[in-house]
């Protein structure tokens, strides 16, 4: 079974109990939480630009629209990123922590300011491309279920900087062939992981067959 065939599989899953559903957005509400969080603590202040500090206020933004989505579908008990509130939570956390370490390592031949810019970049560009295939994915999902809960500005906005974050890699990177290969297939690894995070969880509840996992 492909990944994709396992996400499908997945989110028809999630999406057919409230809790679950609440706990699933809430978890992607936390690694956009993330995300804004990291961009904040890599950058100097004196060197903060208007896009980079830009797109820390869309990811905000972004954690905010599923945060809300969360409370509206679960309740009051998703106004908060307390552990019971997610699904999988540690597991969604180690697979950004992981990327970013991962990226830092390998990029250790930089000067710092170089590696910085560099990892952010790296980092935000993997990153996006998941949550686009994953958005888009769940989207489909939702219509076909009949919410009317739209995401269309979220993915407009991912693409827009996805964009951007590529060209920029292009620019400042001379390998950014090798090196997007190799972290690409990196990230792979990790989604692979945080996948089968969420399916043995939703298995354990009694929702998922441990055979759809196979």
């Amino acid at each position: 079974m492909s990944l994709h065939q396992r996400f499908e599989g997945l989110v028809e899953c999630i999406i057919s109990g409230p809790q679950l559903h609440a706990r699933w957005l809430n978890t992607f509400s936390f690694l956009e939480y993330i995300g804004f969080r990291k961009i904040v603590k890599s950058q100097k202040a004196e060197s903060l630009s208007a896009a980079v500090l830009a797109h820390a206020l869309e990811e905000g933004r972004h954690a905010m629209i599923l945060k809300k989505l969360a409370i509206k579908i679960g309740g009051q008990a998703f106004d908060s990123y307390a552990p019971e509130a997610l699904l999988c939570g540690e597991a969604a956390e180690d697979y950004f922590q992981t990327l970013d370490h991962a990226c830092d390592e390998a990029l250790q031949d930089q000067s710092e300011d170089q590696r910085a810019a560099l990892v952010y970049l790296y980092v935000t560009w993997l990153v996006e491309i998941r949550a686009l295939d994953v958005y888009t994915h769940y989207r489909k999902a939702l219509v076909s279920a009949g919410y009317a809960q739209s995401l269309d500005g979220l993915l407009a906005e991912e693409t827009q900087h996805l964009g951007r974050v590529a060209e920029e890699l292009r620019r400042r990177d001379p390998d950014f062939a090798a090196r997007s290969e190799r972290f690409s297939a990196l990230e792979g690894e990790l989604y692979e992981k945080i996948l089968s995070a969420f399916e043995a969880e939703i298995a354990a509840q009694g929702v998922l067959p441990l055979a759809r996992t196979a």
